[in-house]
């Protein structure tokens, strides 16, 4: 039997923590473990028992989930953290990021959007709301990126197009429904595309798209 993914929920508003742990029960594959509503209250959880994933907002009371990330993941280090939150302003998604956060999603995204996100941030990507991901490309690099023929990698034109699209931070579902083919087709086509660039994850090969 496959391995559920294991969470813990950081949030304190009773209702949406409420919301996130009835999606997640109900998700096959997953199991949560625990939902808190502050970085304190998540310290003080047995630190002998990392999540897979720890979906994280933001702005909560006392320690915010900015510092929450610097300190759990000094105790939870096998756990991946995906930020969870209203707040899409440039200061706060860099200074996650610079935390140690592994996706930042915001709370205008679907059920289905937020299980995506958990099942990719423990697959070791990096999954980002679209607003979110091109903030970080206008901040890395303000003109775009590579010209294709530049790039460097023989990919098809439709592999190309995935790229795009994963660069722009779209979940593989979205991707499939944009380019009307299967989530299993998507799947495939960022598998060649990792192996001829040379890359494991949607970072690095985002990476090389923009030329970093």
């Amino acid at each position: 039997m496959e391995k559920k993914i294991s969470i813990r929920i950081v949030e304190d508003d009773e209702r949406i923590r409420e919301m996130l742990r009835a999606v997640l029960i109900a998700t096959p594959g997953m199991r949560v473990m625990d939902a808190v509503g502050s970085v304190e209250e998540a310290l003080a959880l047995p630190v002998d028992t990392a999540a897979d994933v720890v979906l994280m907002d933001v702005n909560l009371p006392g320690m915010d989930g900015i510092q929450g990330v610097r300190e759990l993941s000094q105790t939870w280090e096998a756990s991946q953290f995906l930020m969870y939150t209203v707040n899409d302003t440039d200061d706060k998604v860099f200074e996650a990021l610079k935390a140690g956060a592994n996706g930042y999603l915001l709370k205008n995204s679907s059920p289905d959007q937020i299980v995506q996100a958990i099942r990719e941030v423990h697959a070791g990507g990096s999954p980002m709301s679209m607003s979110v991901a091109r903030r970080v490309v206008r901040h890395f690099r303000p003109n775009g990126a590579v010209p294709r023929d530049e790039l460097g990698v023989p990919l098809s034109d439709r592999e190309f197009h995935v790229l795009e699209l994963l660069a722009q931070g779209l979940l593989y579902k979205e991707i499939a429904s944009r380019m009307e083919i299967t989530e299993g087709t998507v799947k495939q086509h960022i598998h060649r595309i990792y192996g001829k660039m040379h890359v494991s994850n949607r970072t690095e090969a985002v990476n090389r798209f923009f030329g970093r």
